[in-house]
């Protein structure tokens, strides 16, 4: 299975229809900050999760995709700036391999005993040594494949056991 991993466009619109478009997935995750309504056509496609922009309290604050084993939340409210302990641990609880989340603007795959803990990055703005990006998940082959905002494969992880 194909799962685009998109996060904190910020309010800029047309970027999620762009990429879900290129990527074609299986599936979609935002992990929040999209700034738009809930149900906005802009992110209908996409399982979601409310951001620390997000105003609709409609959108949920986690969520478990069970069919790929992830876990997925915003990151604010499991203090992923400092360590992705906590985070990791809700995974493990609810009997994820993958921890996805957002909020720093950091792409990053780590693994925290047996959690893969990864954040795609932001589409719009982001805040470390790669540009702007979003992450494709391969569950079948146990492949995170991170992309530019120009649909350019920037890296790629293993993600086995």
């Amino acid at each position: 299975m194909r799962v685009l991993v998109i996060s904190d466009n910020h309010g800029e619109k047309n970027i999620l229809n762009e990429v879900y478009d290129v990527v074609k997935p299986d599936a979609a995750i935002h992990l929040g900050d999209s700034e738009f309504p809930y149900d906005s056509e802009e992110i209908s496609k996409y399982l979601r999760v409310k951001g620390n922009t997000d105003r609709d309290d409609t959108y949920p604050k986690e969520g478990l995709f069970e069919e790929a084993s992830m876990f997925y939340t915003h990151g604010h409210l499991y203090g992923i700036k400092q360590d992705r302990q906590q985070l990791a641990e809700k995974a493990d609880e609810v009997g994820a391999k993958y921890a996805l989340y957002g909020h720093s603007h950091v792409a990053k795959v780590e693994r925290l005993n047996g959690v893969y803990c990864i954040n795609p990055g932001s589409i719009s703005s982001s805040r470390n040594e790669y540009p702007e990006s979003y992450l494709v998940i391969d569950t079948d082959n146990n492949l995170a494949s991170y992309y530019s905002r120009k649909h350019q494969l920037m890296d790629e992880f293993s993600l086995k056991e």
